[in-house]
């Protein structure tokens, strides 16, 4: 069965994981924390500042990291958690393989680390 997915829009629920567990990687750092109000469904927040390049630049990362949410999240997510992804420079031109394989060991270690 594939995990909900719904978005972190408001400001308060991206500064509320800035306590949460972390998981790094050469593309983005993932953050968490348990929410019970996600119900049984998983939510994702995305930010990619400024200071990595131009809109154009912005944009493709988070058209890569949205794709890799698609294909990773949904199995290896847990319900009732919050995602936070915050981009780096490295996301990119990083390979789409290790991307996905970087997101997917970031969820585990997380899943790991929040029990």
């Amino acid at each position: 069965m594939a995990l909900a997915l719904s978005v972190i829009k408001k400001r308060q629920d991206f500064v509320a994981l800035r306590n949460g567990a972390r998981a790094n990687s050469p593309g983005f750092l993932l953050a968490a924390r348990p929410n019970k109000a996600a119900g049984e469904g998983a939510r994702i927040g995305l930010t990619v500042t400024k200071k990595i390049g131009g809109a154009v630049a912005r944009n493709r990362i988070r058209r890569r990291l949205r794709a890799a949410v698609r294909e990773i999240f949904p199995q290896f997510a847990h319900a009732g958690m919050d995602y936070v992804l915050i981009a780096r420079k490295a996301a990119y031109n990083r390979n789409y393989a290790l991307l996905l394989d970087d997101m997917k060991r970031a969820l585990l270690r997380l899943a790991r680390d929040t029990k």
